[in-house]
């Protein structure tokens, strides 16, 4: 199936999780590390301490119906057949793909599509192809 984030799912994605960073972090697994104070713990050099926590099952569930169903919107467009999208909760039961690969994959297409807003419009990028 293609997959695919652009604008549209990035704009839920800030829905729901405010920033695409802050789901980043959660789909990630880490987050930055806070004292019994609330307040952030600080490496030795200053910068914000970091601790890892299990990468979010709940985020992959989010995004995965989403970009794939943005993928074969996009692919309904370019080849002019009818959109047809998938329940999501087919696309979460038919997915049996590791699910660290299935981490790495977001993460990469996450990106493509920064890559693809700082190309120079009109350039005919054709980087959202099925994956």
């Amino acid at each position: 199936m293609p997959i695919r984030i652009d604008l549209n799912v990035l704009d839920q994605i800030e829905d729901k999780y405010g920033t695409k960073e802050k789901f980043e972090q959660e789909l990630m697994g880490w987050r930055f590390k806070r004292g019994e104070d609330g307040r952030f713990e600080r490496t030795e050099d200053g910068g914000i301490a970091v601790e890892y926590v299990k990468p979010s099952l709940k985020a992959l569930i989010f995004i995965l119906p989403r970009m794939i169903n943005e993928g074969l919107k996009a692919e309904a467009y370019d080849t002019g057949k009818e959109y047809e999208p998938v329940e999501a909760d087919y696309i979460i039961a038919a997915c049996e793909m590791d699910r660290g690969y299935l981490y790495q994959v977001i993460l990469d297409e996450l990106r493509r599509c920064e890559s693809v807003k700082k190309d120079m419009p009109g350039k005919g990028n054709k980087k959202s192809r099925s994956r």
